[in-house]
């Protein structure tokens, strides 16, 4: 896969992370009409998401031995950090 490519589970992480962003908590409906209202606020936030997607799973592929990730796809740890999140709900 290109490195500019997003997998299913790497776009689901960048929108759970740009959701955030939008509406963080406490935030409510204002945070989020003033999230889409603002001209290229949406754009930014997603390329942002994005870049910190990456750099969380570079993070977990760089931790230390033992490490089971060390080797995996990015749609494989960034699926286990979204099954992970689910879990935490």
């Amino acid at each position: 896969m290109e490195k500019d490519l997003l997998g299913p589970n790497l776009k689901k992480l960048a929108i759970h992370k740009c959701s955030i962003e939008a509406i963080p908590p406490g935030g409510g409906i204002a945070a989020g009409i003033k999230f889409l209202t603002e001209p290229g606020w949406l754009a930014k936030s997603l390329k942002e998401a994005i870049s910190w997607a990456r750099a969380s799973i570079l993070t977990i592929r760089q931790a230390p031995e033992p490490n089971p990730w060390k080797d995996a796809s990015e749609e494989e740890i960034a699926g286990e950090i979204l099954r992970r999140l689910k879990q935490k709900k």
